[in-house]
């Protein structure tokens, strides 16, 4: 088994998660697996955030030296890419996870090598019987996904708006399903969704960044809220 295996397989092992996104430096990476964060995630879609291969491998590189008492693991962010460019990333930076973010179809997960995330961003009157029809045809895909991410909808945009996904139909998947919860989330806000929701981990891009910039000081305050949050719902597991 290889160490990107290794990683995965230890984070997700994990009761509750908490998931830092769009990092571009690596510094910010530093900083969130100082912090403990479980998971660092890269935009490899065109987007404001998007990063190259070398750019993430910089940063995962910068996480591992700094995580000096647990595990992050890397995850990669592709919205409607193809399995050959999909691999050819995933060798090339090192990332350890891959989210799909975009339109993929249940088929395409086959011909991905590593544990897959499926985002989902529903629209204003989405049913929870409809998302968990969706969900449930990637569940009986080969290599089905080990996530699912409820993420808030924007019409010009895959993720990363700071659009505020529906607490309450976010709250009827998490039900039934592991998730993790993205879309509007912050330091401010977080203990509340996660109070709410009782979802499997949380997802911030936009929420911990000043001036469209990630900050260090709000990484750190998003993760502890976070922590705290999750302590509240009583867990016995970690």
């Amino acid at each position: 088994m290889s160490a990107g295996s290794d990683i995965s397989r230890d984070v997700l092992e994990r009761n509750h998660l908490i998931k830092i996104d769009g990092l571009r430096e690596p510094e910010h990476a530093a900083a969130a697996a100082a912090a403990g964060a479980d998971l660092i995630g890269f935009i490899f879609a065109p987007a404001r955030r998007q990063v190259t291969p070398e750019t993430a491998a910089a940063c995962i590189a910068a996480a591992r030296h700094e995580d000096s008492r647990r595990t992050v693991a890397a995850v990669g962010v592709f919205v409607n890419a193809s399995a050959e460019s999909i691999r050819r990333v995933v060798a090339a930076s090192g990332v350890d996870l891959v989210q799909l973010h975009g339109n993929e179809s249940p088929g395409l997960l086959a011909d991905i090598p590593v544990p897959v995330f499926k985002a989902f961003r529903p629209r204003a009157g989405a049913t929870a019987a409809a998302i968990h029809a969706d969900v449930e045809g990637f569940s009986l895909a080969t290599n089905p996904p080990v996530l699912f991410v409820i993420d808030g909808y924007a019409p010009d945009a895959s993720g990363g708006t700071g659009v505020r996904a529906d607490w309450n139909l976010a709250a009827e998947i998490a039900a039934e399903r592991p998730i993790l919860l993205a879309g509007g989330l912050n330091p401010e806000n977080v203990g509340d969704a996660i109070r709410q929701v009782r979802p499997r981990g949380v997802d911030v891009s936009s929420g911990v960044e000043a001036v469209g910039v990630k900050d260090a000081a709000r990484i750190k305050a998003f993760i502890r809220a976070a922590r705290s949050a999750f302590l509240d719902l009583g867990d016995p597991r970690r």
